[in-house]
């Protein structure tokens, strides 16, 4: 097959999952297909804020995927998560200050990063060499300790990848 129908037919197949994905929720900061930036499909979730959110995310998402999380020192419940994480997910990236359960769950079994912040976990996710990924940012927690409120933090996601040259 040559380069030109290769690029044509990946190009049909991302505007299918970015369809697709819209067509679940039309609320900005919840499950937002916004870019496909270094081949990677990139996901706001920000409104996600506890498990249950994420798990309905991870559940309409095709993967692989590249979950970002978020620091919460709250107890998660991560039952609702675990077959989903396990059967989709193929690289957790962990921004916050604590440890959490998500390590002891996951850690073994898929590959699990943890970074102080959102801007180091993009930036992991970007050199991650698997093209047409998921890169989900979904932090199943408040927002408060990074930003004011959820639409903030979301905003502040979509520039670092908008930002991207």
């Amino acid at each position: 097959m040559n380069i030109l129908k290769q690029k044509s037919i990946r190009k049909q197949l991302l505007n299918k999952r970015k369809e697709s994905l819209n067509s679940f929720s039309s609320i900005e900061h919840r499950l937002e297909f916004f870019s496909d930036k270094l081949e990677k499909i990139w996901i706001n979730d920000s409104k996600s804020t506890d498990t249950g959110a994420t798990a309905y995310s991870l559940s309409k998402i095709q993967g692989p995927i590249i979950w970002i999380v978020g620091q919460n020192q709250s107890p998660r419940d991560l039952d609702i998560l675990e077959d989903l994480v396990l059967s989709k997910v193929t690289e957790i990236i962990y921004y916050g200050k604590h440890e959490t359960n998500i390590k002891y769950l996951f850690g073994s079994k898929i590959k699990y990063s943890q970074l102080s912040n959102i801007k180091d976990s993009v930036n992991m996710a970007i050199n991650n060499p698997t093209k047409n990924i998921n890169v989900l940012f979904s932090p199943a927690c408040s927002s408060y300790i990074t930003h004011q409120n959820y639409q903030l933090r979301g905003d502040y996601f979509k520039n670092l990848i908008h930002s991207i040259d």
